[in-house]
Parts: C-alpha cells; structure tokens; sequence
C-alpha cells in the first residue's frame, strides 16, 4: 500500500509517496537522485540533437538533389541562370541583377545558380550556404585534398561563404569545363552527405520505445 506521507527537513514539508511496510510502519519510497534525472534530461538532449542532424542532413540532400536535376536539364555559363524571353529568345542573369530570389523558370543555370534555386524552393538560407560549403569540399576533395574544417552541419561565416562561392562560380565558368564535370561534382557532394547519414546513429523512435 502507498500513500502520501509527509517529513519534515530543514524546516520544510516535504511530500513525498510512503509505502507500509508488514510490520505496519511506514518508511519513504526512494527518491530519484538529482544526479538521474540530470543524466535522463542529458540524454533527452542529445536526442533531441541527433534528431536536429538528420533533418539537417536530409534538407541538405534534398538540396543538393534539386540542384542536380535542375542542372542536368540545362547547364549555363557566365551567368547563374537563363530565363526565357520573347520571340524564343534567352536573357543570361549574372550578378547582382539576378537578385535575392530565383525565377520559377529557368532554361539553364550554373552550378551555384542551381544551388541558389534549389535553396529558394526550400526557403531557408542557411541551406544554401551548408551546400556551397558541400560542393566545394567536393571539389577541393576532387582534386586530391583534405576536406576543410566546416562540416556539414555548420554554415560558414558569410566572407568565407562569398569567397567559396565566387571560386565555384570561377570554376564552373572556366574555358574548357563540361557540364558533365559540374554534375560529377555535385555527385560527389550528395555521395558525401549520404555516408555522413548512414554513420549517424537512428533517432530514437518514441512509438517504439526509446534505448534506456
């Protein structure tokens, strides 16, 4: 049997649940030391941290994966993207002309134009910026280097964000590069970020009961 007891330390009431023993004393039911529950909120936090990662790393993907199909259907140069004009014509958007904001349509972009669309349609810039900061560790990566110090579910600082992505744009304007170099970058980027989700533990599923 339980109920309610009340002792009395250090001149306060305490209440806490009393259990009856057989001899028909009672005694207080054991208290959960402070120190646990710091260690059951510590893992909540973690938790709640780890299921922060994957969705970064899923919205990342995601990204980079719009990116990819917006190039493969039409790869520009010189400018971050083509919009369609009259009489079939096509306007080369370079620049600040292009503004804060992607077109809805566009017939070709360049690899940071892809970026910037793909971004747009998910309406976070953060976003963009971990998948600038992705595209050029691949391709710094692709050239035989170390990865840098920013990892993936980091953003850059916006000095060093602006100079990664005019060396992006520089090299996908370079004289002689394909558009199947610029997509192979980008396969290397998704590649990345895929191994780096499958390395992360699952989050825990509250449905199915979490690891204790």
């Amino acid at each position: 049997m339980t109920r309610l007891a009340t002792f009395r330390s250090a001149g306060r009431d305490v209440s806490v649940p009393a259990v009856t023993t057989p001899e028909g004393g009672i005694m207080p039911a054991r208290r959960e030391r402070p120190w646990r529950r710091r260690l059951h909120a510590l893992g909540a936090r973690r938790q709640s941290l780890l299921e922060i990662q994957h969705s970064v790393l899923e919205r990342l993907l995601a990204l980079l994966e719009a990116a990819h199909a917006d190039l493969s259907a039409g790869w520009a140069q010189d400018g971050w993207w083509t919009t369609p004009a009259d009489g079939s014509q096509q306007i080369l958007v370079t620049g600040l002309a292009a503004g804060v904001s992607a077109p809805h349509d566009a017939d070709a972009v360049c690899l940071v134009g892809a970026l910037i669309r793909a971004g747009a349609a998910q309406g976070g810039d953060a976003e963009v910026g971990r998948a600038i900061d992705a595209v050029y560790d691949a391709l710094w990566e692709s050239r035989g280097q170390s990865a840098t110090a920013t990892g993936m579910l980091t953003v850059s600082s916006p000095q060093v964000r602006l100079a990664r992505t005019q060396a992006l744009t520089r090299w996908n304007d370079a004289k002689g590069r394909t558009s199947g170099e610029v997509l192979a970058i980008l396969d290397r980027a998704i590649a990345r970020v895929i191994q780096t989700l499958a390395a992360l533990p699952a989050p825990c599923d509250a449905a199915r009961g979490c690891p204790s």
